[in-house]
């Protein structure tokens, strides 16, 4: 009797510290699965997305990456130029996670050639005639850039954007002596704001964005029905391995904050 007393006390001791083992590799198997969400999300947080963005666009951008780091611990790269280079370096490195640019024109191509995802628009690029600070050629439209003597700068046609799209209204218009004019054309619109700025020139179609808030130049507008007005697209590069988080970036820049820092810099908004 007191043996099998003795075996019953055994057998209960020997169960008990069999169950004491099993939840202690319980409670380990949990830690570390907390132990390993958390290194992902810190992961997660020390990941750079590169983006490739048309120089014109600078500014709102770079307001808008330190307002997402500051929100989701994720930090921008940006390279800045026009669109025709950013399109030539997507090709060349088959890097990168993000693509804005200037016009809806140069973000097909993108798609076309297989960099990038379906985009979104955000903000309208309007072009609008700079000239230098008070005018002194009492420039009044597009039809004074052709007349005789006036100095003209433009962008190139096949660097960016505003280039091509001053072409294009040169073409609506057929003011082809604006062309006759031209003195330079340059790789971004903010080379064409140095050009008035310092008087090299008399004037030149740019951007209503690019020239926002500047002092140096004055603005005249083009008319409603010849402007012809871009809109700015933002989409995912194929090339991305961090799928999820350039997707919250693409969204974020495509929001209703997005669009209000873009407005802060002269470009409306997309509604």
């Amino acid at each position: 009797m007191k043996i099998t007393k003795k075996l019953a006390l055994l057998c209960f001791v020997l169960l008990l510290t069999i169950s004491i083992v099993a939840c202690n590799n319980t409670n380990e198997t949990v830690n570390d699965g907390n132990s390993e969400q958390q290194t992902a999300g810190e992961v997660s947080k020390d990941i750079t997305l590169l983006v490739y963005s048309g120089a014109g666009l600078k500014k709102p951008m770079t307001e808008i990456a330190q307002v997402f780091e500051e929100e989701t611990g994720i930090k921008i790269e940006y390279v800045f130029a026009g669109s025709t280079q950013l399109l030539g370096q997507i090709e060349l490195t088959n890097k990168g996670d993000a693509f804005i640019v200037g016009s809806k024109k140069a973000y097909e191509v993108a798609k076309e050639k297989g960099f990038a995802e379906e985009g979104k628009e955000v903000a309208y690029h309007n072009p609008i005639i700079g000239v230098q600070k008070g005018n002194p050629l009492g420039i009044k439209g597009l039809e004074d850039l052709a007349k005789p003597g006036v100095k003209v700068v433009l962008c190139d046609e096949e660097a960016n954007a505003i280039g091509e799209t001053s072409q294009k209204l040169i073409e609506k218009t057929g003011l082809t002596g604006i062309n006759d004019n031209v003195v330079s054309k340059t790789a971004t619109v903010n080379e064409l704001i140095v050009h008035l700025s310092s008087k090299d020139a008399d004037a030149a179609i740019v951007t209503e964005d690019a020239a926002f808030g500047n002092e140096d130049i004055e603005l005249i507008p083009i008319p409603e029905d010849v402007n012809i007005i871009q809109i700015i697209p933002v989409g995912i590069l194929k090339a991305t391995k961090h799928f999820d988080e350039t997707e919250k970036f693409v969204e974020f820049v495509s929001s209703e904050k997005g669009k209000e820092i873009f407005g802060k810099y002269g470009f409306p908004p997309v509604k």
